[in-house]
């Protein structure tokens, strides 16, 4: 796994019954985050939306797909240059300690949801079509999981179950 890759779940969390409803089409995925490649390893930089303080995190592979039902890993085409840029910004956003945003909305920066803190750092290097493409609810725009897929290609074809992709750090 390399800094930028997507990673998407489907479980059966609070959040994720929520995040499925919202899908474009795709509606087994429910949470997304991204691999960070550094001198601490491997890991999933993603939004923990708690209700007792959500925010930024860093997790290992393995337990980030956990207890998930589904695991798909998703790689942008990113050339070096831009995988770095990416890997910046996770880094960045984990020092601040950036806060989960309840509110779901795109434009009240600093605070992301998890499709809108990967949606964010791939468009630091201008790989998304822009906010106007995506769906809208009451005119705002959102980011749902299972656009992500969509934004590069799986790592070996085929959707994998949680314990091959925890058995491939």
């Amino acid at each position: 796994m390399q800094t930028g890759d997507i990673v998407l779940l489907g479980n059966d969390s609070a959040w994720g019954f929520v995040a499925r409803r919202f899908a474009d089409g795709d509606s087994r995925w429910s949470h997304a985050g991204m691999v960070i490649r550094d001198g601490d390893g491997v890991a999933v930089v993603h939004m923990d939306g708690s209700p007792l303080g959500g925010r930024i995190r860093r997790e290992s592979v393995a337990s980030f797909t956990s207890e998930a039902r589904h695991v798909k890993v998703v790689r942008p085409p990113f050339d070096p240059r831009q995988r770095a840029q990416v890997g910046d910004w996770l880094a960045d956003h984990l020092a601040k300690e950036t806060a989960f945003d309840t509110r779901f909305r795109l434009d009240d920066d600093p605070s992301l949801y998890c499709t809108e803190l990967v949606w964010r750092a791939l468009d630091q290097v201008a790989m998304t079509p822009g906010d106007d493409s995506l769906p809208r609810i009451a005119g705002r725009a959102y980011v749902p999981v299972d656009r992500l897929a969509t934004l590069g290609r799986v790592i070996g074809g085929r959707e994998w179950t949680s314990s091959v992709v925890a058995g491939a750090r």
